[in-house]
C-alpha cells in the first residue's frame, strides 16, 4: 500500500496542460459563448455569397477566404478544447456533454457552407487561371489549387446529407470511447485502467504477459456487444458516406485525402506483407532463440530478452534524453520543441478518468497527452509525439486552409524523432549488450509500426469489404483479426487474443489510418538512410544542409506530395526499389542483432 501511495505522489507531481493558454479557462469561460456567436455571424456572411462566386472579383474572393479562414480557426479553437478538455475526463458527464454540444453546434455552422468548395470546384477555366494569377489570392494558392483539382464529384445535397449526420455518425466512435475509458482490468488483486495494464505487459515475466493479456482479452470480449455494434455501424456509416461520394471501394477517400495512389498504396502494403517472413518472423525466431524456447507467443513480440535498467526514468530525464537528441540533429530543432515543453502543453501522467495512449493536436498549440509511468519506451514516444509538435508549429504558419497534410506524412515527423533518440541511445551505450538492447527495442518499435499497422490495414480492409454484405458477428471479426494477424507473427494468435482488435481506437475514429504508419516509416527509413549517407562525410555544414532541407519538407507537407518532398534528398519515391530500400534497414538492423547476439553467446 505505502509503495502505491508513492507510486501516486510522484504521478501527480507531474506536469499537467493548461488549456487556458491556447483555448479556455473551464467550460463556464464567457469566451466560449462569444466564440460561438461569432461563428454564427460569420457563417450567415458566408451564406450571403451562395451562387455568387463565378462573378466574384479576386479581392472579393480574398475577403470571403479570410472569413471562412477565421471561421476554421475559430472552429478548431472550440473543437480542440472539447477534446482535450473530455480526454483528461472521460468519466465526467458534463465533459462529454460539453464536447457533444460543441461538435453539434460547429456542424450547423458549417452545413449550409458546402456551397463553396462547389462553387470553386465547377468555375470556368478562364476564371481559375484568374483567380490562381492574381496577386491578392497569392496566400491561398495550394488551397485554390487543391479545390480546382479536387475529387469534388458529389452534388451539394449529397454533401448536405453527409455534414448533417456527423453528428450521429460520431456518436458511435463515442460511444466506443467512453465505453473503453470506463474498462477496468484485474490483475494481482488490483484493478487497473488500459494505460496502467498495458504498462504490465512489459513485464520481465512470461507468465504475467501471458496473464495481463489473457485479461485485457477477457474484459473487451466481455464488452463485445457494445464495441462490435459500434465497429459495425461505423463500417455501414463508411459505406454510407462512400455510396454519396461516388467512390468505388472503402480506401478510396483515404487515398485522395492523403494524396497518394492506389498503386502506390498496395505496393507499399504487398512489399511489406511479402517481407513477413525475411523480416517479423525472422525477428521473432531470433527473440525465441535469446530465450531458450521453441518459439514466441504474441505476448512476446515486444519483450526484450537483454534487461533494461531497473532505475525508472524520471520525466525530467525523459525531457533532457530527448532534447538531447533534437539538439544533436539540430538546434532549431531542439528550440521548437524546448518552446512546447516550457509552455504548459503536456499533460504527462495517468489519470483517473484520462484517455489511454498518446498523441499531439495539431494547431499552433500543439498540445500532447502523454500517459508517462517511468519506462524506456516512455521516452521514445514522447520524441514521437514531440516530433508532431514541431511539425505543427512549422504548418501553423501556412494557415489552415492551406495546410493539406495527410496522414501518411503527418507520422514521418514523429518515426523520424523517434530515430534521433534511437541515434542517441546507440552512441552512449557502453557495452555491446546495451547496443544488442537498444537495436532490438528499436526493430521492434518498427516491426509496430510497419509490419503490424499493415496486418491492421488488412483486417480492417476485409472487414469494411464484407460489411457490404451486412452487419458482422464478433466471431467473423476476430477470426479476420486472427488470420491476419496470424500471418505477420509467423503463428496463430490464439483465442486469448482474439479480441484485441477492440483495443485499436484508430479502426473507429479513423477509418484507414493505420497504413499510414507503414507508410511514414518506410519514408523515413529512405531519409534515414540518405541521412547516413550525409553523416558518414563528417561535414558539418553538410549535416546543417540535411537538417535545413528536413524542416523545408516538414514545412511544405501540407502544400507538396511525398515523392517531390524527397526529391531534395536525392530520393526517388517512383523507384521500384523505394519500398524494399526502406524495409532494408530494418534487414540491416536485424543483422546487427544477430552478429551482436552471436558475439555475446546468446544464440
Amino acid at each position: 500500500m505505502k509503495k502505491a501511495k508513492t507510486q501516486t505522489s510522484e504521478q501527480s507531481a507531474l506536469p499537467r496542460w493548461d488549456l487556458s493558454i491556447g483555448y479556455y479557462k473551464g467550460l463556464d469561460d464567457p469566451q466560449i459563448q462569444q466564440d460561438k456567436e461569432s461563428l454564427k455571424r460569420l457563417s450567415k456572411e458566408l451564406e450571403l455569397y451562395r451562387n455568387q462566386i463565378a462573378s466574384l472579383e479576386p479581392y472579393q474572393l480574398a475577403i470571403l477566404l479570410q472569413k471562412y479562414e477565421s471561421m476554421i480557426e475559430l472552429s478548431h479553437k472550440l473543437s480542440y478544447y472539447a477534446f482535450l478538455y473530455s480526454d483528461t475526463h472521460k468519466t465526467d458527464p458534463a465533459a462529454n456533454n460539453f464536447a457533444s454540444k460543441i461538435n453539434e453546434s460547429i456542424g450547423s455552422y458549417f452545413e449550409q457552407l458546402g456551397f463553396i468548395n462547389f462553387e470553386l470546384n465547377k468555375l470556368p477555366e478562364l476564371k481559375m487561371i484568374e483567380f490562381l494569377n492574381h496577386p491578392k489570392l497569392s496566400y491561398w494558392i495550394p488551397w485554390l489549387t487543391r479545390i480546382f483539382n479536387s475529387y469534388w464529384s458529389l452534388n451539394e445535397a449529397a454533401s448536405f446529407i453527409i455534414a448533417q449526420k456527423s453528428i450521429v455518425s460520431s456518436a458511435w466512435d463515442r460511444l466506443y470511447s467512453e465505453t473503453c475509458a470506463k474498462l477496468r482490468f484485474s490483475f494481482g488483486g488490483k484493478s487497473y485502467n488500459d494505460a496502467e495494464i498495458s504498462a504490465k505487459a512489459a513485464s520481465d515475466d512470461p507468465e504475467v504477459r501471458r496473464k495481463v493479456m489473457k485479461e485485457i482479452n477477457r474484459v473487451y470480449k466481455n464488452n463485445a456487444d457494445v464495441i462490435t455494434l459500434c465497429y459495425n455501424m461505423i463500417l455501414k456509416d463508411k459505406e454510407t458516406d462512400d455510396s454519396l461520394y461516388g467512390m468505388d471501394e472503402p480506401m478510396a477517400e483515404s487515398l485522395s485525402s492523403n494524396h497518394i495512389t492506389r498503386e502506390d498504396l498496395l505496393a507499399m502494403a504487398s512489399e511489406v506483407v511479402d517481407s513477413y517472413i525475411p523480416i517479423s518472423q525472422r525477428f521473432f525466431r531470433l527473440l525465441a532463440e535469446m530465450m531458450k524456447i521453441e518459439r514466441i507467443s504474441y505476448e512476446d513480440r515486444n519483450f526484450n530478452p537483454i534487461p533494461a535498467p531497473k532505475t525508472k526514468i524520471t520525466w525530467e530525464e525523459c525531457v533532457q534524453k530527448v532534447l538531447q537528441a533534437y539538439a544533436d540533429f539540430s538546434l532549431d530543432y531542439a528550440v521548437s520543441a524546448s518552446s512546447i515543453i516550457n509552455q504548459s502543453l503536456i499533460d504527462v501522467p495517468p489519470a483517473k478518468g484520462k484517455k489511454s495512449g498518446a498523441y499531439c493536436i495539431r494547431g499552433e498549440y500543439p498540445y500532447i497527452l502523454l500517459n508517462f509511468t517511468g519506462s524506456e519506451s516512455d521516452v521514445t514516444t514522447f520524441a514521437h509525439e514531440l516530433g508532431h509538435g514541431v511539425h505543427h508549429l512549422l504548418l501553423s504558419r501556412i494557415g489552415v486552409l492551406n495546410d493539406s497534410t495527410p496522414t501518411a506524412l503527418a507520422e514521418v515527423a514523429s518515426e523520424f524523432a523517434e530515430n534521433l533518440v534511437f541515434r542517441e541511445q546507440l552512441e552512449a551505450a557502453q557495452t555491446d549488450r546495451e547496443k544488442l538492447r537498444l537495436y532490438i527495442n528499436r526493430v521492434e518499435e518498427m516491426l509496430q509500426s510497419i509490419h503490424r499497422q499493415i496486418s491492421f490495414f488488412k483486417f480492417e480492409n476485409r472487414a469494411h469489404r464484407e460489411r457490404r454484405n451486412g452487419e458482422l458477428s464478433t466471431e467473423r471479426l476476430n477470426q479476420i483479426w486472427r488470420e491476419e494477424t496470424s500471418r505477420y507473427l509467423g503463428f496463430d494468435l490464439g483465442e486469448d487474443g482474439e479480441c484485441l482488435w477492440m483495443s485499436i481506437p484508430h479502426l473507429f475514429n479513423t477509418p484507414y489510418y493505420v497504413y499510414s504508419y507503414a507508410f511514414a516509416g518506410l519514408v523515413v527509413n529512405n531519409l534515414i538512410l540518405a541521412y547516413e549517407k550525409w553523416d558518414e562525410d563528417s561535414d558539418l555544414e553538410k549535416k546543417e544542409d540535411f537538417a535545413s532541407l528536413y524542416f523545408n519538407m516538414l514545412a511544405s507537407t501540407g502544400v507538396e506530395n511525398f515523392v517531390s518532398l524527397l526529391e531534395p534528398f536525392g530520393i526517388d519515391a517512383k523507384d521500384p526499389d523505394f519500398w524494399a530500400n526502406g524495409l532494408s534497414l530494418i534487414t540491416k538492423y536485424i543483422d546487427e542483432i544477430e552478429r551482436l547476439a552471436k558475439k555475446e553467446g546468446l544464440i
